[in-house]
């Protein structure tokens, strides 16, 4: 097989295996929340949060370097394996390193951190994980770099699935609740650390030990990029403790579940760009005026599209929750709403930053961005939860959003804003929030724990009268757009620019 086709097949599987992944995960929320309480979710929350942002801590963030540095030394194979085996060395020194400072210091991670958790067995469980789950992502991205897809989605299949498999029998067999399900992570995660092992021994790529120059080099390379992988992640960890700290850990788990909920925007959104983007890209080469306007008419219509799923999501929150989940966590449901107005304002992000990733000038200062935006996210939170809790975390999230955009909007006046207008996106996405509060009405103020149907009817009338109006108002844009092939020309052009930028890439490298 060309490098160009298997690039083309290993996007095909990653995107493939990511969504398969994601939505198995929300369909087995009813599972989750029949045999695990509010308590048991927050448990969890803070523990896979904990290993998410520690694991580019204690590794350095050295995954990048994995996919890079093998660019550099795929051909001679005494220097390849020397750069993983100094990799997965390192990074299994610096976590028994972290592993025996965490021990020392136990008390004051407990106070700080899982407030209400005790350390043994829970939070000594997450310290073994981390130890795994970073090894785990080296793998992964060894797999990557070496393009590897079938072979690394078939491996996250296998690992989903056996970690699924393994949490119902602790959750819904055994009724060990957090307990369990951490102990099935942590038991598919030990697994996976020996199979990484062997599979590296296996092709001659692993001898445990250190070569200096190959560290230095990868970590002068890969730290930098630490404050922009920690940047989203730590955020999302502060506000859950911060809320733990605040109130309990029940909440954390409603909020927990009204993130998880909300997110299926953003899942779609970010599917969406992954075909956007390319053609973007393409289209923004031909250098001219109506390119340009094509540009805009159809990011017009995608926006359109995303305010329809805002109003799916926010609107029918309520009736969801209430039919997947039980009683307990019926109440998680009012934060949904407030979460969709920030993933909302990233509509206009992910568009925007297309512009800001064309130019190669600008992506240096995207950093700039989402590093003001989590740090934003952190001051914010810090303030309003103890006020407001969970709204508090929500609404942190919607203003550091808006900061984010703000940051990337002015980045692109500087180069080329390609004729986008932050007012026109706002007159698509500002309608449709506010006929989702409309027909929340009722919900927020006399059916807020009960599901009754003529709310439910009431919402759906709301629903068809917010369609009649996108489409009155937007009518020309929507007709032209579907008429003109757009999205088929966008779909198509994903393939091409998968395999010009793999040329790109090849001649940058020789």
């Amino acid at each position: 097989m060309s490098v160009k086709k298997k690039v083309l097949e290993n996007s095909v599987f990653y995107i493939f295996s990511a969504m398969l992944i994601q939505a198995v995960g929300f369909l087995l929320l009813p599972i989750y929340t029949r045999f695990m309480t509010p308590d048991d979710f927050g448990i969890i929350s803070l523990i896979n949060g904990f290993v998410a942002v520690f694991t580019f801590i204690v590794s350095f963030s050295l995954y990048s370097a994995a996919v890079r540095f093998h660019a550099d030394y795929k051909d001679d194979h005494l220097k390849l394996k020397k750069l993983y085996s100094t990799l997965v060395t390192f990074i299994i020194l610096s976590n028994i390193l972290f592993f025996f400072v965490s021990l020392l210091f136990r008390d004051q991670i407990a106070k700080w951190m899982f407030d209400g958790i005790v350390f043994f067995p829970l939070v000594f469980m997450a310290l073994l994980s981390l130890v795994f789950v970073s090894l785990h992502a080296l793998h992964q991205s060894i797999l990557q770099g070496r393009q590897q897809g079938k072979k690394l989605v078939i491996i996250n299949l296998t690992v989903f699935g056996l970690t699924v498999f393994l949490k119902i029998i602790f959750v819904v067999v055994f009724r060990y609740g957090a307990i369990g399900f951490l102990v099935a992570q942590l038991t598919i995660n030990g697994l996976y650390f020996f199979y990484m092992i062997y599979d590296l021994k296996k092709q001659d790529l692993f001898a445990f030990g250190l070569d200096k120059k190959i560290l230095k080099k990868t970590l002068t390379y890969s730290i930098p990029l630490m404050p922009h992988n920690l940047s989203t992640r730590l955020a999302g960890l502060i506000s859950k403790v911060l809320i733990n700290q605040s109130g309990t850990l029940a909440l954390v788990g409603l909020y927990s579940i009204s993130m998880q909920f909300a997110s299926l925007i953003d899942m779609i959104q970010t599917s969406v760009n992954h075909a956007f983007q390319p053609w973007f890209f393409i289209t923004m080469n031909n250098k001219d005026e109506a390119s340009k306007i094509e540009i805009v008419k159809l990011s017009d219509f995608l926006l359109i599209i995303y305010s329809i799923t805002y109003m799916g999501v926010g609107l029918f929150s309520q009736e969801i929750i209430m039919i997947i989940t039980s009683q307990r966590y019926y109440m998680s449901w009012t934060i949904i709403p407030v979460l969709v107005i920030g993933f909302s304002i990233k509509s206009i992000y992910y568009f925007y930053v297309n512009i800001v990733l064309y130019y190669k000038e600008a992506t240096k200062k995207l950093f700039i961005a989402t590093l003001t935006g989590s740090i934003a996210d952190i001051l914010i939170a810090y303030l309003l939860i103890p006020l407001l809790g969970s709204l508090g975390a929500a609404l942190a999230f919607i203003l550091a959003k808006f900061i984010v955009v703000a940051i990337v909007v002015y980045i692109c006046r500087r180069f080329e804003p390609v004729g986008y207008s932050i007012i026109k996106m706002l007159g698509i996405i500002l309608p449709s929030l506010g006929f989702m509060f409309v027909g929340l009405y009722f919900s927020y103020t006399k059916y807020v724990s009960t599901f009754y149907w003529m709310n439910f009817m009431y919402k759906i009338m709301i629903l068809f009268i917010y369609l009649g109006y996108i489409y009155f108002i937007n009518r020309t844009t929507i007709n032209k757009t579907i008429q003109s092939g757009q999205l088929k020309r966008m779909l198509q052009s994903k393939k091409k620019h998968v395999i010009k930028k793999e040329d790109e890439i090849i001649d940058e490298e020789y």
